[in-house]
């Protein structure tokens, strides 16, 4: 009998790596690292956060309850946290599989698909939080001018102003480095080669190693 196949997964490979957990703090900034990742590479995201801003902003100026309130920060963070798991789908999706495949294509969809449920629970969330407060527009008027409109000026500078500054930047610096040729779908060549006639070169897509030869 020939000599069992060991592990590379088991202890002996680890060697004298430090697996120690990382510091708490250590943790909350690879998670801002993260939340970073996602609003800089998604345009969805940012409008996700823009849009949050004015629902915030919407429930100062009408002076919502609190059980209201806490039903929309509820439906913000549900389209948020949508989003952050759609992000890590396509990621993982495009790291097992780069090339164009139909099995990939369902999966992003399919978590696209969360993403718009979720948005679609928030807009019914905000028709129960603020058609009511049309029907009593002066009261309404009345008490942001004699109370809330300081929260509701300090609101608009500190998130609303930041939020709308981040969707117009970075979709101005993303027009700015796309050109016309650069593929951006699924269906699109896939990058890696100057010259795309010469066919694609994805690292790692024929499961060998950059400069290995398969054997």
């Amino acid at each position: 009998m020939g000599e069992a196949r060991r592990d590379p997964k088991s202890p002996q490979y680890l060697g004298g790596r430090d697996l120690r957990s990382c510091s708490l703090w250590e943790s909350f900034r690879y998670a801002w690292d993260g939340l970073s990742y996602i609003y800089v590479s998604q345009r969805n995201m940012r409008i996700h956060v823009f849009l949050a801003s004015l629902a915030f902003g919407a429930c100062i100026v009408g002076g919502v309850e609190k059980a209201d309130f806490f039903m929309v920060a509820l439906a913000v963070m549900a389209v948020l946290s949508a989003e952050v798991v759609n992000t890590l789908t396509e990621s993982l999706v495009d790291l097992m599989n780069p090339e164009y495949s139909v099995i990939a294509k369902i999966i992003k969809d399919v978590a696209a698909a969360g993403v718009l449920l979720t948005a679609g629970f928030s807009l019914v969330v905000g028709a129960v939080v603020f058609l009511p407060l049309l029907g009593d527009l002066p009261g309404v008027f009345e008490g942001f001018v004699a109370h809330r409109w300081p929260y509701f000026l300090a609101h608009v500078v500190v998130f609303v102003l930041p939020s709308l500054w981040g969707v117009i930047y970075f979709a101005c610096r993303e027009g700015a480095e796309l050109s016309p040729g650069d593929g951006l779908g699924l269906g699109a060549p896939p990058t890696g080669s100057e010259d795309a006639s010469q066919g694609p070169t994805v690292s790692g897509s024929a499961g060998t190693c950059p400069g290995q030869e398969e054997k």
